[in-house]
């Protein structure tokens, strides 16, 4: 079979972008790929085209999701196990059989071919080898897919969501198995866009405008004034954000800024811990713009970036303090009307937008997370005043690092509910709906838990 039957490029040639995907995902592999909210380019892709970098790009993070589906179907079609076959040639594999499986523009052949092309340095039985497989994803594929993926078992929705079984089973027992479903059916799918406009410099018309001469179309967020989703270029490269106009920020991370900020009057003290990179220190000095916020953080380097952050967003009014949360300074005791703890956590809620986070996290992970936030929550309680409020947000949905972290500091007395799921009915946590859990599809593209409590005037010590 010759490696380009029929695509116009030279012999051997393979198409750049799928060049660019394979070189990236063996990067990712070997621990050095980089996936985040805006999915920043690979060093791989630097030279493309922005239509090639583009499918590049969706290449690399699809491949990287549906890692668990791509293995069972080409596990149906080889007789050596998988976890034997060279990593060159896997990924390769497991790069075809993405496009194979799930998208549609490029013609089989071509894709089959470059899959052969990408393993020539490994030698004719190798690509014999590979042309075999992929040849039969291409014909039987997509059924051997269906019929994996069929049925109720865990292990059938760990193929069809290609997540693990772990993760599977937990998020059906804790969400049931509409919810569930749902969430892993968007954490699969392109992840929602979803910016900021920077009330500090601009208005949202005012920003619109300039977006849209930019290229980038935006639409509005019902109940959420300063929030966009768009779809253009890369945000990061526009003018509006190298002025500042406007910042990448989800739906739910905005949620949680918003609850925190209403939760201290004019003129307040709001303390924001574990801020950088200082995505949400930015929403409360533009939402509270009189207030005195400090933010701390225990990494420097991080802080660094929120100091850039900071810097190009205008919110210069800002203290910044390099400290560990679990550390604090005793002038802190009592000392600020509104507290934010956005605790390091699991990260399940952004399957979407962190493509290799499911394969990368384990379920011990879930335990020992949520001790540490157990810890936290209650050093950040100690710097609330009496009467005032602390907003505890963290990016994901299991209960033990969500409504347990909550009800271990409610059980020790002094703290009340604030009620956010009577402001906000339609993400009102379906356990305690007191909190809010703020759900992909219909939330955008990560999930946040949001829990606002009061302390007692009487509380203090």
């Amino acid at each position: 079979m010759s490696a380009v039957r029929g695509s116009g490029r030279p012999d051997g040639a393979v198409s750049p972008a799928r060049a660019a995907a394979w070189r990236a995902l063996l990067r990712v592999r070997a621990g050095g790929g980089r996936f985040d909210d805006s999915l920043a380019a690979f060093p791989e892709l630097e030279g493309l085209s922005d239509r090639d970098r583009a499918l590049a790009n969706e290449l690399v993070i699809g491949t990287v999701k549906r890692r668990g589906s791509l293995d069972a179907v080409l596990g149906a079609f080889t007789k050596a196990p998988l976890a034997d076959t060279d990593a060159e040639v896997l990924e390769a594999l497991r790069l075809a059989a993405f496009q194979l499986l799930f998208l549609d523009r490029v013609p089989a052949y071509a894709v089959v071919d470059d899959g052969v092309a990408l393993v020539a340095g490994k030698g004719k039985r190798t690509q014999g080898f590979v042309n075999a497989v992929l040849r039969k994803v291409a014909g039987d594929g997509r059924e051997s897919f269906a019929t994996l993926s069929d049925g109720e078992g865990a292990r059938a929705w760990a193929v069809r969501h290609s997540c693990p079984a772990w993760l599977v089973k937990l998020l059906r027992r804790e969400l049931g198995d509409d919810i569930a479903e749902r969430f892993l059916a968007a954490a699969d799918a392109a992840p929602e866009r979803c910016l900021r406009v920077n009330t500090l410099k601009a208005d949202v018309p005012a920003a619109r405008a300039v977006l849209a001469a930019a290229g980038l179309a935006t639409t509005g967020i019902a109940g959420m004034p300063a929030a966009l989703v768009y779809d253009g270029p890369a945000l990061e490269r526009s003018a509006p954000f190298a002025e500042g106009l406007v910042t990448p920020q989800s739906q739910g991370s905005q949620v949680a800024g918003v609850v925190a900020a209403a939760g201290a009057g004019p003129g307040a003290g709001i303390l924001d811990l574990c801020a950088a990179p200082g995505t949400k220190t930015a929403q409360l000095a533009a939402a509270a713009p009189e207030a005195r916020i400090t933010a701390v953080d225990a990494d420097e380097l991080r802080l660094e970036v929120m100091r850039r952050n900071l810097d190009r967003l205008g919110a210069r009014s800002v203290d910044i303090v390099h400290a560990d949360a679990l550390d604090l300074p005793a002038a802190f005791d009592a000392a600020f009307d509104a507290v934010l703890l956005d605790a390091p956590c699991s990260g399940l809620g952004t399957l979407g937008s962190r493509a290799d986070l499911r394969w990368r996290r384990r379920e011990a992970d879930i335990a020992r997370l949520a001790q540490l936030q157990r810890r936290l929550i209650r050093h950040a309680a100690r710097c609330v005043r009496p009467g005032g409020v602390l907003t505890y947000a963290v990016c994901t949905l299991p209960q033990a690092e969500t409504i347990g972290v909550v009800e271990a500091l409610l059980a020790e007395g002094g703290w009340a509910v604030d009620d956010l799921g009577a402001a906000w009915p339609g993400m009102a946590h379906p356990a305690a709906g007191g909190y809010l859990l703020v759900l992909p599809p219909d939330h955008g593209a990560s999930a946040f838990f949001v829990a606002r409590l009061r302390r007692a005037a009487a509380a203090a010590r």
